[in-house]
C-alpha cells in the first residue's frame, strides 16, 4: 500500500481536481488550436497557442474555465484585427 500525504488544509478535494481536468478537456474541444491544461500545483488554468501573424507562441493563465475562455476569445480577436490591417 503506497501512503498518500493528505491534503493541506484549503487545498480542494480530489474530485474538485478531476472536474477542472474535465474543464479543460471540454475547452480544448472549444478551441482546438491551443493546448489547454489545468495546473493542479498551482491551481490554475492554462492555455498555449500560436495564432497566425504572430511570431512566438502565447500563454495564458487563468484562475477559472471563464476567465480563460474570454482570453482565449480576446487573443483570437486581436490577432484577427492585426491579420487586417
Amino acid at each position: 500500500m503506497i501512503d498518500r500525504p493528505s491534503p493541506a488544509p484549503g487545498d480542494p478535494p480530489a474530485d474538485d481536481d478531476a472536474g477542472r481536468w474535465r474543464e479543460a478537456a471540454r475547452l480544448r474541444r472549444e478551441y482546438p488550436r491551443w493546448v489547454i491544461i489545468w495546473l493542479a500545483p498551482i491551481q490554475r488554468f492554462r492555455a498555449y497557442g500560436r495564432l497566425p501573424g504572430t511570431r512566438r507562441d502565447l500563454t495564458l493563465t487563468a484562475d477559472n474555465p471563464d476567465d480563460l475562455a474570454a482570453g482565449i476569445t480576446q487573443a483570437e480577436q486581436a490577432a484577427h484585427v492585426e491579420d487586417r490591417r
